[in-house]
């Protein structure tokens, strides 16, 4: 058995394969390039707004607002169906600017829609025995919207 460390043992052509004989050189260099891309900004990633510390402080803020006698509404709480609604419908759009109409974009769409309604109804005390047969349609038009696009 030999050392991977080591270049005395046969192996390919380094010039060929881009081999350096030493694996950990070659993984300390790929990793000193992806600090520096995360350092300049050119990583793939967003990098943008720490939303959970934003839904945390709204949740504070409100509480808050309700400790110090401000007029809140007793269902406030609705609001927060609206993080992941609107969460489906931005992914419904960048699925539409990728790929054009598809089952992912019509299932996004229809999932942020139906987050949507289920948080408004619930926000603004609408009779969910009104709601729930719409949302059953809605369900429905969206299953057979999806078998459309395949």
């Amino acid at each position: 058995m030999s050392d991977p460390n080591t270049t005395s043992s046969p192996s390919p052509d380094p010039a060929a394969s881009g081999y350096s004989g030493n694996w950990r050189d070659q993984r300390r260099a790929e990793r000193h390039a992806r600090r520096a891309a995360w350092r300049n900004g050119s990583h793939p990633g967003w990098g943008g707004l720490p939303m959970g510390g934003f839904i945390v402080l709204v949740i504070g803020v409100v509480l808050l607002a309700g400790n110090l006698g401000y007029s809140v509404p007793h269902n406030w709480w609705a609001i927060l169906i609206l993080i992941p609604a609107v969460a489906a419908l931005v992914n419904a759009i960048r699925f539409y600017r990728a790929e054009g109409q598809s089952p992912r974009v019509i299932g996004s769409a229809i999932g942020g829609l139906v987050m949507l309604a289920l948080a408004l109804a619930l926000f603004f005390d609408i009779g969910l025995g009104l709601f729930w047969p719409v949302i059953i349609i809605v369900v429905g038009a969206a299953i057979v919207a999806r078998s459309m696009w395949r």
